[in-house]
């Protein structure tokens, strides 16, 4: 596990390119957060990282979206989602399965009820005295986890967190 401070939403893109060299396909990442803590930025890059043309957009209303880049990839927003028989109609179990890349917003609901090898990536707000000017402008800092889980990412974890520790200063 890596925890770390992103500056600005420049930091956060570049974690998300960072995160995007090491997945693979039937990956879950999984991300938590507050609301405006960078989930979505780190989304967006990720995902257009992974060979995505089109626009990246928030899947909060539609709980799903699915794009094509180097591998399948669904967008997943599960905060609307207050009961958790309720994952069950996303049938996320066999997107992965299937190779599909699953990236969830407000994943952390769903810990434990889909296996247990998933990269989370939570964000906090450092200050919550921060302008919106600051907010808007993407300079706000926040306190970056990163933690590999399972037996999928064994391989990987030790070349990702040394990667991260060459970028940010490791707390």
């Amino acid at each position: 596990m890596s925890k770390f401070v992103v500056e600005n939403a420049g930091d956060t893109k570049l974690l998300a390119q960072t995160v995007a060299n090491y997945l693979q396909k039937g990956d879950l990442v999984i991300l938590s957060g507050d609301l405006g803590s960078g989930k979505t930025v780190f989304a967006r890059e990720l995902i257009g990282h992974m060979g995505v043309k089109e626009i990246v957009t928030s899947p909060t209303f539609v709980l799903v979206k699915s794009y094509q880049g180097r591998v399948a990839i669904d967008h997943i927003d599960i905060y609307r989602i207050v009961d958790p028989d309720e994952l069950d109609i996303l049938c996320i179990g066999d997107l992965l399965e299937d190779g599909h890349l699953v990236v969830i917003e407000w994943g952390e609901r769903a810990l434990g009820l889909l296996g247990p090898s998933y990269v989370q990536i939570t964000f906090e707000r450092i200050d919550s005295e921060f302008s919106i000017d600051e907010e808007v402008a993407g300079t706000a800092k926040r306190l970056v986890t990163v933690d590999l889980n399972g037996p999928k990412f064994k391989d990987r974890m030790m070349q990702l967190e040394a990667e991260i520790e060459a970028i940010w200063s490791v707390a």
